[in-house]
């Protein structure tokens, strides 16, 4: 399977799925005892694993498999989430995102600390041992045994990633089963006929048994494919019916259950907007991924035509051609709303970085022996991409501030007759065309004696100066 093909594909989702991961463990840190938590972390666990072996990447597979192992056991009862388990999990996350940094630079090595934690994970894992096996196994497609036991079962599970980025693509994605006769005797012969030819019409994303193992026939009475084409059904079937000892081939086609209900929610959407004549663009929310370069682009051709239009306004203006006047208000009205559509492509929700800050803020109020909150609002309020990544710094510093010098320690708190638990409020708002990003802490607030003490000691104000009361 080429895998560069499905590269950013896979970063994608697998980042969505570290932050559900993030997400879900500081809802569990609140709520030990919600097991919904865990079945969320188990699930995207599961998903990252299956996606990580389809595209190669084995020990990112082996990682999720034993971070999958221990959820299992905290969801299984035979483990707690307690603070120690809660705590392995955070660093699970983080070596998980080491892990796609590395997949970004193509830097396969992967040798930042997964081992330890993993023995470390596995230690935790053998105190429940005694308990019985794990659970994860029934999430798994394919059962251990050989294909060929004449199961009804398929043993390929093909990731929901793959099949809609198949579909963008306007490939069709074929599971085939192909049994061969019992008498056969060359059943590696066979199958290697079977995968030649659909080579030439395809690409083999998955197979049951392993590649290798059909090689060499080491297999039942049938073996299993994965299947990524532009050809119909009848053409793949041809494409290997005629090899000799074939007993029969099954075929079905996968489709992303999720492009699927996309798509008939859209259908429907437009037969009721035609059914009462309303004609109205369906609500439905389209997202598509854009290069950031190709979008540049568009806005450097925007900038042109904006030439051209003032170039047919002095035309227009010169030489007095009412018709030409017409086309050329017709044209600025495009040219508007094309600036504005192209604008509204580079916009992302203040979410798209704030969902990272709850465990920045987790993480920095632990090291500092303090218990904060972090409360967010506004996130959907959109902002260009890249002021958004440039603001991500930014934010991150004054988060770090509140924790340290704003937000009291335990005993100052209690000492003012306050929570233990701090709180710092994080949210966006729209102020005529700027966007306003706020921090605010319920701490002590700036001590305004130590910083000009601080400046003293630097030279920046002399003692006279620090002591007026302005």
């Amino acid at each position: 399977m080429n895998t560069e093909n499905y590269r950013d594909v896979f970063l994608e989702e697998a980042e969505e799925n570290v932050r559900n991961i993030n997400f879900s463990l500081l809802e569990l840190e609140k709520t030990p005892s919600d097991l919904g938590h865990v079945n969320e972390l188990f699930r995207a666990a599961h998903t990252l694993k299956g996606m990580s072996a389809t595209m190669g990447y084995d020990k990112l597979a082996g990682f999720t498999h034993v971070l999958e192992d221990l959820l299992d056991r905290v969801r299984s009862g035979v483990l707690r989430a307690g603070q120690d388990v809660i705590n392995m999990l955070f660093k699970s996350a983080d070596i998980i995102t080491g892990f796609i940094e590395n997949i970004k630079e193509r830097n396969l090595d992967f040798s930042d600390g997964h081992g330890e934690a993993t023995e470390a994970i596995k230690r935790i894992i053998d105190k429940g041992s005694a308990a019985g096996g794990s659970m994860a196994e029934s999430f798994e497609t394919g059962p251990e045994e050989k294909a060929g036991e004449e199961s009804g079962a398929p043993g390929i599970e093909v990731e929901e990633f793959l099949l809609q980025e198949a579909q963008a693509r306007e490939l069709k994605v074929f599971l085939i089963r192909v049994y061969l006769v019992k008498t056969c005797a060359f059943k590696n012969v066979r199958a290697f006929m079977a995968t030649r030819n659909l080579s030439e019409k395809g690409e083999i994303i998955k197979s049951n048994p392993a590649a290798k193992e059909i090689e060499e026939g080491d297999f039942g009475s049938f073996f299993e494919l994965a299947f990524v084409t532009k050809e119909e059904k009848d053409a793949v079937v041809s494409s290997i019916s005629r090899i000799a000892e074939i007993d029969r081939i099954e075929i079905k086609e996968l489709k992303s259950a999720g492009m699927e209900e996309k798509k008939a929610e859209e259908e429907g959407k437009g037969a009721a907007a035609r059914e009462t004549g309303s004609g109205k663009k369906s609500q439905v929310s389209q997202s598509v991924r854009v290069n950031l370069e190709k979008i540049d682009s568009m806005m450097n051709l925007v900038g042109e035509l904006v030439i051209t239009k003032i170039r047919l306004g002095q035309i227009t203006k010169e030489k007095n051609y009412e018709k030409l006047r017409d086309t050329v208000e017709e044209f600025d009205r495009i040219i508007d709303s094309l600036q504005m559509e192209v604008t509204d492509v580079r916009m992302l929700p203040v979410a798209h970085i704030f969902d990272r800050y709850p465990r920045l803020v987790r993480d920095i109020a632990a090291q500092a022996g303090k218990q904060v909150e972090l409360e967010v609002f506004g996130s959907d309020i959109e902002i260009d991409r890249t002021v958004l990544e440039e603001i991500n710094e930014p934010v991150m510093h004054l988060l770090r501030n509140s924790i340290a010098h704003g937000i009291e320690d335990l005993a100052q708190r209690e000492i003012k007759g306050k929570s233990k638990k701090g709180v710092i409020r994080l949210g966006a708002r729209r102020e005529r065309n700027s966007v306003i990003i706020e921090v605010s802490d319920d701490g002590s607030g700036i001590n305004i004696e130590k910083v000009k003490k601080k400046a003293v000691e630097k030279g920046l104000l002399t003692p006279e100066r620090s002591k007026a009361k302005r």
